[in-house]
């Protein structure tokens, strides 16, 4: 099944793009979440094989799509601290569940 990718392909000073539209206080959102954690090598099978690409100069630190029954789907590094790379990518892409696409 061909995923619709939403990605974190990041450079270091990437990280400050606005969040349009920003979450609001008192807003609710239900996920139906699938999380995959992979390793290097999977994390960029599985993006190339749903029709992505990484551009030069740029690292993939994970992406999102839906499945055929709904559910999302995250894939990323293992997170090893709290503040780490991969924690932070989880984040985003669950923005991109919610919010679509809301960077550029």
């Amino acid at each position: 099944m061909r995923l619709i990718l939403s990605t974190c392909v990041l450079l270091l000073a990437a990280c400050g793009d606005p969040i349009e539209p920003a979450p609001q206080a008192g807003e609710r959102h239900t996920l139906n979440v699938e999380w995959h954690v992979v390793s290097r090598s999977e994390l960029e099978r599985v993006f190339r094989a749903a029709g992505g690409e990484v551009a030069e100069g740029k690292e993939l630190t994970g992406f999102t799509g839906p499945r055929a029954d709904g559910r999302h789907v995250i894939y990323t590094l293992p997170p090893q601290r709290v503040d780490d790379t991969a924690t932070c990518t989880i984040g985003h892409e669950i923005l991109h569940i919610t919010h679509g696409d809301y960077h550029q």
